[in-house]
Parts: C-alpha cells; sequence; structure tokens
C-alpha cells in the first residue's frame, strides 16, 4: 500500500505545471490580450459610433422631411435661433447653448483630421463662418438630444424649398443646414472621423501661427476701395468720422475684407512684431512706431510666413486724421530696412493687407 502510495505521488509531481510553466503562460495570454484587446475595443466603438451617426441621419432626415411638409422648413427662421424654435419640435432636444457658451452644449475641444490633426476650440465656432457657411450671416448654436447627441448647427435663411420625397429632400435638408455632429458626446475622443461627424461643413483651421496668432496665408492686395462717408453703411470700418477722403477709402476696405473672414488687420505693434521676426532682431525688438534701418531680412522667415520685403507696405488698423485728410500707419518691408510712417492717405491702393486673428 505504501508503494502504491509513492508510485501516485509520483505521477503527480510528473504532470503538475512549474512556477515557470505557469508564468510564461500568463505572459503569452497577456501579450495577446494587449495586442487584441485594443484592435476589438475600437472595432466596437466604431461599430456603436457608424450605428449612431445613421440614427442621428434618420431622426434628421425624418424631422427636416415633416417640417418641409409642414411649411416650416424655409422662409420662416431669420436667424439659426429663430430656426430652433421650430427644430426642437421635431427633435427632442433637452438643451440648447447660445453661440458664446456653446461649451455648454459641446465638448471643450476636438480634433479636426485632415492632412495634419489640428485642435479646435469649439468657442471658435460662433458663425456660419467658421463652418465653411462664408454667405449664411448666422450664428450657431449648440443643443443636446435625449441620446446625448450633441451638436453645433448653423442655419441658412435663404435656402430654397425642396420636396421632402426628392432625393436631396431626403438627406435631411442638407442646404439649409451645417452641422458638427458628436454622437458620444462630451466623452472622448472627440474626433472628427470617429465620434465626430461634418454635416454640410468644413471646420475653419488657421493658415498659419505667428506666435500666439493666427494669420492668413496671403495678402489681400489689391483692396477693394469703400465709401465711408456718412450714411454709407459702411462708416464701422473708419473711425475718424466725416473727412474728405470718405468715397475711396482703401484702408477701410482692407479692414472690411478682414472682417468678412472674421479677421481684423493687426495693430503696429504686431507688424512691429513681424519685422522683428522677419529680420531676426529679437536681441533689441523693434517698437511698434520706430524706423529700423540697415537690417537685412532672412528669407527663410520671410518665406515661412509668406511675407514679401520687397518695398511693401502694410496696412495697421491704426488711423488719424489730419487737416481732415485722413490717414492710416502702415509699415514698410524692404530688403535694406524696415521703417514705419503714417503719410500714407487712405485713397491710396498701394498697401497691402494681411489679416490676423481676433
Amino acid at each position: 500500500m505504501t508503494q502504491f502510495r509513492k508510485k501516485l505521488d509520483l505521477n503527480k509531481s510528473e504532470t503538475a505545471f512549474t512556477l515557470a510553466e505557469v508564468l510564461i503562460t500568463l505572459s503569452v495570454i497577456g501579450i495577446v490580450a494587449a495586442l487584441t484587446i485594443p484592435s476589438m475595443i475600437e472595432n466596437h466603438n466604431n461599430k456603436a459610433w457608424k450605428t449612431a451617426k445613421d440614427l442621428w441621419d434618420k431622426k434628421l432626415v425624418e424631422a427636416t422631411r415633416q417640417m418641409n411638409i409642414d411649411g416650416v422648413m424655409t422662409g420662416v427662421a431669420s436667424s439659426t435661433e429663430d430656426y430652433m424654435n421650430y427644430f426642437k419640435k421635431y427633435v427632442k432636444v433637452i438643451k440648447t447653448c447660445e453661440n458664446d457658451k456653446l461649451e455648454n452644449c459641446y465638448a471643450t475641444k476636438f480634433v479636426q483630421t485632415g492632412d495634419k490633426e489640428t485642435e479646435v476650440e469649439v468657442n471658435s465656432l460662433t458663425t456660419a463662418s467658421k463652418l465653411g457657411q462664408k454667405n449664411w450671416n448666422t450664428n450657431t448654436m449648440g443643443f443636446v438630444i435625449a441620446d446625448g447627441t450633441t451638436v453645433v448647427m448653423a442655419y441658412n435663411p435663404n435656402c430654397s424649398s425642396v420636396d421632402p420625397f426628392s432625393q436631396e429632400g431626403q438627406s435631411g435638408q442638407v442646404g439649409c443646414m451645417s452641422m458638427l455632429i458628436d454622437v458620444n458626446g462630451k466623452k472622448g475622443p472627440n474626433r472628427v472621423g470617429d465620434d465626430i461627424e461634418l454635416k454640410n461643413a468644413t471646420i475653419s483651421t488657421c493658415d498659419m501661427k505667428f506666435q500666439d496668432k493666427c494669420i492668413a496665408a496671403s495678402d489681400i492686395y489689391p483692396t477693394t476701395p469703400i465709401s465711408t462717408c456718412i450714411g454709407s453703411g459702411n462708416e464701422e470700418y473708419d473711425d475718424r468720422g466725416n473727412h474728405y477722403d470718405c468715397a475711396t477709402n482703401h484702408w477701410a476696405g482692407a479692414k472690411k475684407a478682414c472682417a468678412e473672414n472674421e479677421m481684423r488687420l493687426p495693430t503696429m505693434q504686431e507688424l512691429a512684431d513681424v519685422a522683428t521676426y522677419i529680420y531676426k532682431q529679437e536681441s533689441n525688438p523693434i517698437g511698434a512706431h520706430e524706423d529700423r534701418s540697415n537690417i537685412t531680412p532672412d528669407p527663410e522667415r520671410a518665406t515661412e510666413l509668406n511675407w514679401p520685403t520687397t518695398g511693401r507696405d502694410y496696412w495697421s488698423s491704426e488711423g488719424a486724421d489730419s487737416n481732415n485728410y485722413a490717414y492710416a500707419l502702415t509699415r514698410g518691408f524692404d530688403s535694406s530696412d524696415s521703417r514705419w510712417y503714417y503719410s500714407y492717405r487712405v485713397y491710396h491702393s498701394s498697401p497691402r493687407a494681411r489679416c490676423f486673428s481676433k
């Protein structure tokens, strides 16, 4: 009997796993899990987001189709805010946010994808032009629907009526609305192409960065003059009242052109900062109203900002009157110096304009 027990114990020891074998097995399982689980989660999320987007599209199509039938899709609302009063009767909206409080309805930031990924502040999407609709002249609004989907929307007051049973009418009346839709609410990844979908929208991002500002990638030249005479409707682009140059004001035209792109003319200090960078004067920065002669531009820096340095003068946002003649300050950029002066009358067409972010 004792021999039988010894033999049984021996068989047990021969068939058991060693600690090293157990650890190796667990390591292999861990490696396989690390390689496969993220992919499984990603696939699951992609399917869930696609399903949610499809459901939203169906809701949108049905809502706009019924609005068309009821005659409240077009020709009724004059703004996005007006349109929302009708829209929320057809879609279960649980919360709305004005364009200056979009973060209360939407993620604070999201990632715009494309040739390169860009992080976009949702609070910057205040108007339809920020969704790529520059001619709509309306603000955006944010809203949340019952299933947690969050949306930033702009409405086109001038969209035409469409047969709700036509192909366009059944695609969500895309000519009337522009939308940024996040089917995952404020949760991550908040990334276009994943949980975020653009419908009839393109996100306007920064053309190029200079210091902490966005600047346009190219000049406005020549500028189109506008009349800034009293009663012309363009007085907001001229801050110096009535004067002799009001009818052919290129400086005001440059201000208006920047404003139409939701940008502005730079200050004299900002132009001086550009000059400091291009002429490599960081050790002794150029002042807003300072001449700096006998300095040479750095070609690579000028090319980086697409900034000409051969006899170019740029309008600033600063103007002045002298004996009822209107002037605006400019900074000149040349191959051998960078000077400031305010001798340009606003009717001159030679200065260029480069728009900066607001």
